[in-house]
């Protein structure tokens, strides 16, 4: 980063909180990267910093993330309403490299494109210009991952059904129902249908579906929030798309849908964040249904474990243990331990960040530092058979988010976790890198960039049968150059900086999630 003194350590950085003359430096640049990316792009990558690994040969990375945030003269609330917008970087086995991009298709995305104006609601705040009371439908930006499985692509949003599409041209397909079927997308045609369906509880699925490599298996769930509470369909598919497992549990009490969820060979593990939710100023139109959320920072949190159907348990009721509060954000993987315990590795927000809000800290142009708690990773060991619970932070006060594992190793016992990395004086800011830990000896690994250039979630591509032979590929914003990148890290030493870079002509807006395939659905 330069400034006036010179080049400064990303560590001192931290928003401005350690040194205020930083702050409106970084704070540009951050809201800078949340500018709309409207283009659409088809081409060959050339400008190739290193070697690229022969295990990203033949194979596909996927990501997905808001991206159009304006139609006519409004812009919306928040940026979690932005448009869908699907990326591949396709390496061929040559060691061509393409990149393309497509706004995903939605119903409501092909209408307000047409339009150039919101035509409807959304979930976090955006609302329509004119009178928008009783008007319940939500719009399903689709924008949350790109989730790779089988012989499809979905483009996925947790509070409405996953859009199939085609992984060979990007071009959206149509909507996929709870059973796993192509759908057409009926959009309601008045509010009085919109409150028919609010009242009957419509269901959506989860935008964090997770894989079983023991049995080869995706696991996906859907939800649906009753007067009861939530009542949750667990459905695992093998690589054709047949359902194998469905099961079903209520969560009750609950009235919204955890954000993520973790599986063992034994449980499916849900992390209840305790919220209430008034509807009233959401159905006069007053409000998001985001906004009508209170967390209750006086109740603990719950973690609900759930046999799995075809799994040592099986047939054995839902148990229920409760930790002291926290906000459970993305897991990273469980495990089953030999005492019969579960191991669970999560991102989430110290009981101390509760205060800081909910997801309003997210409102505005983009997510505001200022207001948003930090986010640590947490080991949770729990002994269902005493219902107990031991919750802690791994690394005290590191603030990071989207761990993940060897995908090899989900479901099983893991030594190493990779993330993006923000800083470790235990203050909320931008991910600036990645971070390596090594869960036996406590230690970790950490490449950053300077403070004006910002990590997205990282995803890993094995490589050998070690746990972390591999390489860890993540896209980078750098506001300088006004260009993104996707960079490839070696596993077994990522502070050693990338082994490769691949430079896109244009920039990104900061994406959610996506995967990796070891299929290539590039140009031939």
């Amino acid at each position: 980063m330069i400034t006036d003194q010179g080049p400064v350590n990303a560590d001192q950085i931290v928003w401005g909180k350690r040194d205020d003359r930083l702050r409106p430096v970084q704070k540009a640049a951050w809201f800078g990267a949340f500018r709309s990316q409207r283009a659409e792009f088809s081409y060959e990558i050339t400008e190739i910093e290193g070697s690229l690994p022969e295990a990203l040969l033949n194979s596909t990375w996927f990501h997905n993330g808001p991206s159009g945030f304006e139609r006519g003269n409004q812009r919306v609330n928040h940026f979690l309403d932005g448009d869908g917008y699907l990326c591949r970087i396709a390496f061929r086995d040559d060691g061509r490299v393409f990149f393309d991009s497509r706004f995903v298709q939605t119903a409501e995305f092909v209408q307000e494109e047409q339009a150039d104006r919101f035509l409807f609601r959304s979930t976090f705040g955006t609302r329509k210009p004119q009178d928008n009371l009783l008007e319940l439908y939500l719009k399903n930006p689709a924008n949350v991952n790109a989730v790779a499985w089988g012989d499809r692509l979905l483009a996925m949003y947790e509070a409405g059904l996953p859009y199939q599409v085609n992984p060979h041209t990007l071009d959206t397909i149509g909507s996929q129902n709870v059973q796993g079927q192509l759908v057409s997308q009926s959009l309601p045609k008045s509010r009085w249908q919109t409150l028919q369906r609010f009242a009957q509880g419509q269901w959506a699925t989860t935008a964090h579906p997770h894989g079983d490599p023991v049995r080869d298996r995706i696991i996906l769930w859907h939800w649906a929030a009753q007067l009861k509470g939530l009542t949750i369909d667990i459905v695992e598919y093998d690589r054709q798309w047949q359902e194998c497992t469905r099961s079903q549990f209520q969560m009750p009490g609950a009235m919204i849908n955890p954000h993520d969820f973790a599986l063992t060979q034994t449980y499916y593990v849900f992390v209840e964040n305790r919220l209430t939710f008034n509807p009233l100023p959401f159905i006069l139109g007053r409000q998001s249904p985001a906004d009508c959320l209170q967390l209750q920072t006086e109740q603990p949190t719950r973690i609900h474990l759930v046999p799995r159907p075809d799994g040592p348990m099986a047939g054995q009721p839902v148990q229920i243990v409760e930790t002291s509060p926290w906000f459970s954000i993305h897991q990273a993987c469980a495990y089953d331990q030999p005492d019969e315990s579960v191991v669970v590795y999560s991102a989430g927000w110290p009981e101390a960040g509760l205060e800081q809000g909910f997801l309003s800290s997210w409102q505005g142009y983009a997510p505001d530092f200022d207001v948003i708690a930090p986010t640590y990773l947490w080991q949770t060991t729990i002994q269902p058979q005493q219902g107990t619970v031991n919750h802690q932070v791994v690394l005290e006060n590191y603030c990071i988010e989207y761990p993940c594992c060897h995908p090899q190793y989900e479901t099983q016992a893991v030594r190493y976790l990779y993330m993006t990395y923000s800083n470790r004086v235990g203050e909320s800011s931008p991910p600036i890198g990645y971070l390596k830990v090594d869960l036996h000896t406590q230690k970790s690994q950490i490449w950053m960039e300077d403070g004006l250039s910002f990590t997205d979630e990282p995803v890993f591509v094995p490589a050998g049968g070690d746990e972390d032979e591999g390489w860890l590929v993540g896209m980078v914003y750098d506001h300088v150059k006004e260009r993104s990148s996707l960079v490839i890290l070696n596993a077994k030493d990522l502070a050693a900086g990338p082994v490769c870079r691949l430079w896109l002509n244009h920039r990104l807006v900061p994406g959610l999630h996506g995967s990796w395939v070891p299929n290539y659905y590039g140009p031939r």
